[in-house]
């Protein structure tokens, strides 16, 4: 007899196997031109099957979008917990995150119609996940703060609007930049800039 949770884990793993390929279908044809039966054709499911999963290709891309951001916090979380230094670690773990999130997003031709559709189907989703990924951000700028690696005495900002102000720079790059390469030299040299800005120097 299947025990409850062990039920749950099979249709949660569906479902992970629905946003993987959904991911690809998405970037391929843009979110107007994907259908429901293209996802399922891509999984290998028929379109039925795939309904008992998601009631609508809305409420599949809800999802895709909670999905992709929780995968990019739990690697972004892992790398920030490293024993690296500060500036280091957190140049690292902002390439993470946009790494997983954003960069296959930005390859495809229809970039910009899935990250506006990001914003209108699943701004809820985009706001709750970006606080998560400045709350931790924020914990790091607070611990070393508290171990005198940084300081704020000499700025307005706090250590969360220090870091909502970065991700607002990044977000201009992210509009500029020529392709992955520039904009990954570009966001390790804004973010180096930043935390330089911040850094207490060793006498």
């Amino acid at each position: 007899m299947v025990k409850p949770n062990q039920k749950i884990s099979r249709v949660q793993a569906k479902r992970n196997v629905v946003f993987d390929a959904a991911s690809e279908v998405f970037a391929l044809y843009g979110y107007k031109r994907t259908t429901m039966q293209d996802i399922a054709q891509a999984v290998g499911f028929s379109r039925p099957a795939l309904y008992l999963l998601f009631d609508n290709k809305e409420t599949l891309f809800r999802e895709l979008t909670d999905y992709r951001l929780n995968k990019a916090l739990d690697a972004t979380k892992t790398k920030l917990a490293e024993k690296e230094e500060l500036k280091i670690r957190i140049i690292h773990a902002l390439l993470i995150f946009e790494s997983i999130f954003y960069e296959p997003v930005s390859k495809s031709p229809h970039g910009a119609e899935l990250m506006d559709i990001n914003q209108s189907l699943a701004s809820d989703v985009m706001a709750k996940g970006f606080l998560n990924l400045v709350t931790s951000f924020a914990a790091e700028l607070k611990t070393a703060e508290k171990n005198k690696k940084v300081s704020f005495k000499d700025t307005v900002l706090t250590p969360k609007s220090f870091f909502e102000l970065l991700l607002t720079a990044l977000i201009g790059i992210k509009k500029k930049a020529k392709n992955r390469a520039d904009f990954r030299k570009q966001t390790e040299l804004v973010a180096g800039i930043f935390l330089d800005s911040i850094a207490i120097k060793e006498k």
